[in-house]
């Protein structure tokens, strides 16, 4: 090997340590500082089940957004459908006109799933969560949309609340897919339980779409994917039950956990200073009178969460607070201190571990 062939040699290693140097600065440079674009959010508006739907994605692909919004609003809608007490054709419909039937009626997996919730919360709240209190609450006129509500005659009220034997005469067959309806047991209005199921499918949907960050709300039953644009969570603000502006108090919501909220600001009318809403007391049927303005639950599922708070709502502050702590769930209970939902002068009640994630704040503060 001459002089040349050795210093050819020893200078190729160099030259290539050298283009490698190189190479690292002038291509590697954008990989190793690469800068991350924030996902943009689409935000997509419908109506269901008689409130706002919305649904919000972060991605950065919108026809990912687009197409599995569209998938998750079609069946928030299809479950409306199915659940609409005033729709002639829907399932629920069907099992009213068949109640006291004595073969048991076939029913698709998505209302056993839901009646089994109802029956249960019904038997765990000692009968306060009714499903099937649906001539009481078309008296009211609470899902029509009529205008200048008034007080039914007390005499249609109690005759109806004496001669229903309520969930009672409800029984699911052992297979899950039919169930038998008493005559006596009155008509089913799934409406205190089904919005929080259309929520838990609604984030289903998604999910199988390939949809990793997302909030799903209607009308107050909240379920999220992922983490919103914080990193960390999706922040939940509870809504103030006089000040629709305002919130009392933000959640830090976290994937696999949901919220709901039963109001007596959602459906109402005033009459004499005093609010008729549309939680109604199956003891009663009158609206529930306890004090109570709001619940807002935390549970592992928003139909367990929806269910609960209205069975919360109707017990009253102590005892369903006391309710919410025996079923592991985490909840608020906005209530008036002398009773009087309209005079301003409101206090609360929570378990634990609600506190632990939100201290309210009474006076309301804004949210941005």
């Amino acid at each position: 090997m001459n002089v040349t062939d050795r210093l050819a040699t020893r200078l190729i290693p160099l030259l290539l340590l050298i283009l490698l140097v190189v190479g690292i600065k002038v291509f590697g440079t954008r990989v190793l500082h690469r800068e991350t674009v924030p996902e943009a959010s689409y935000v997509f508006d419908g109506f269901a089940m008689g409130t706002v739907l919305t649904v919000k994605v972060l991605t950065h692909d919108e026809k990912l957004a687009e197409k599995a919004a569209d998938k998750a609003l079609a069946e928030v809608r299809r479950l409306h459908k199915m659940f609409d007490p005033n729709d002639p054709e829907s399932e629920l419909s069907f099992l009213n006109k068949a109640a006291g039937s004595p073969e048991p009626l076939p029913v698709s997996a998505d209302m056993s799933r839901v009646l089994r919730a109802a029956l249960r919360i019904r038997k765990l709240s000692g009968g306060v969560f009714e499903p099937a209190m649906g001539k009481l609450i078309a008296l009211w006129g609470f899902n029509a949309e009529r205008k200048n509500l008034q007080v039914p005659d007390s005499s249609r009220i109690s005759a109806i609340v004496e001669s229903t034997h309520w969930g009672r005469e409800i029984v699911i067959t052992a297979g899950g897919d039919s169930v038998k309806i008493g005559e006596h047991a009155g008509s089913l209005d799934m409406g205190g339980i089904a919005k929080g199921y259309a929520v838990d499918r609604a984030i289903a949907v998604l999910a199988s779409c390939g949809v990793r960050k997302a909030l799903v709300n209607l009308g107050g039953e909240i379920g999220v994917l992922g983490v919103g644009s914080n990193g960390r969570s999706w922040r939940v603000g509870v809504q103030h039950p006089r000040v629709n502006s305002r919130h009392i108090g933000v959640i830090d919501l976290t994937e696999g956990f949901y919220v709901a909220t039963s109001g007596d600001y959602e459906r109402y009318f005033i009459l004499g200073n005093r609010r008729y809403h549309h939680i109604l007391n199956p003891a009663t049927g009158y609206p529930a009178a306890r004090g109570v303005l709001s619940v807002t639950v935390i549970a592992s599922s928003c139909m367990e969460a929806d269910g609960m708070a209205t069975a919360a709502f109707v017990m009253g502050a102590d005892r369903g607070i006391e309710y919410l702590e025996q079923s592991g769930a985490k909840g608020l209970i906005l209530y008036a201190e002398d009773g009087e939902t309209e005079s301003g002068n409101f206090t609360y009640a929570a378990t634990g571990s609600f506190l632990e994630l939100m201290k309210p704040d009474l006076a309301g503060q804004l949210i941005p």
